[in-house]
């Protein structure tokens, strides 16, 4: 039997190394595929799978990888004219 792995928005910062509202907001933008469990007097709780959570962190990576360095073209300084 397979087991579902979920981490709470506090767990989440904590992997991530962010803030707990930073982690909160990543997840109600969408940017971390969370769900909403029950109905909070005060907030919802969140709750996001480990494969959600790989999947932030590889899409994240892939985006900081650096490509090849674009050629820079010598600047070419404008000739004064003088009038």
């Amino acid at each position: 039997m397979h087991r579902l792995n979920f981490y709470t928005v506090q767990e989440v910062a904590d992997i991530l190394r962010i803030h707990k509202e930073s982690a909160r907001s990543l997840i109600a933008r969408g940017e971390i595929e969370g769900m909403a469990i029950g109905r909070g007097k005060q907030r919802r709780k969140w709750r996001v799978s480990e494969a959600a959570l790989e999947d932030f962190i590889r899409r994240r990576t892939e985006q900081s990888q650096p490509g090849p360095k674009p050629q820079r073209t010598p600047a070419v300084k404008p000739k004064r004219q003088w009038v």
